[in-house]
């Protein structure tokens, strides 16, 4: 609907800017009725018809801003890792569903405060980022063997298929105020 009120403000806007131009004669481009009412603009003094010319070219640069958010909204279509593919079909797993799993695995295991994973499909294989807020007392090196095997496992069984690899990065500080984006798992 935006989209077709967006062609209508293009279009309006940019015939009656030509008109007041003198580029086009309204006689010529519009039936009887409506070229009279147009007729006028035709006839404007130079203030008026500069005042015109700028509210038709704002109104045009409006419509064309809206008609491009509207044809450039943003995909619907979630990145997946395909497991199959036969003559059948393809089955496929989402990136979203492997990076809540690393989270939530994460967060079973002590000393994880919260989990924040970005699943990247590359020519190897799935790597995963993981960024871990952990405990004050709790020994990274450790830690991070645990929730390495514990992910590895994990994402493993439910795709079928080895992962390429897994990078931890261990922070003492809440990860909501180190991450502006993302879906932190807060346990």
């Amino acid at each position: 609907m935006m989209t077709i009120g967006s062609l209508f403000l293009i279009l309006g806007s940019s015939t009656l800017l030509l008109i007041t131009l003198g580029i086009i004669a309204p006689q010529d481009w519009l039936p009887a009725p409506w070229h009279e009412v147009l007729v006028p603009f035709t006839q404007l003094d130079t203030s008026q018809g500069l005042s015109v010319v700028g509210i038709c070219l704002g109104v045009l640069i409006v419509g064309m801003l809206l008609l491009f958010v509207e044809l450039r909204s943003p995909s619907t279509k979630v990145p997946a890792f395909i497991l199959q593919k036969d003559d059948l079909g393809q089955i496929a797993a989402s990136m979203t569903s492997i990076q809540d799993l690393a989270n939530r695995e994460a967060g079973t295991i002590d000393g994880v405060r919260e989990s924040f994973t970005r699943a990247q499909n590359t020519s190897r294989g799935i790597h995963l980022q993981c960024r871990l807020s952990v405990a004050q007392n709790a020994n990274a090196a450790q830690l991070g063997q645990l929730v390495q095997d514990r992910i590895k496992t994990s994402v493993e069984n439910y795709l079928g298929k080895p992962i390429a690899g897994i990078h931890l990065q261990t922070e003492m500080v809440p990860l909501g105020r180190a991450t502006p984006k993302g879906h932190p798992r807060v346990r």
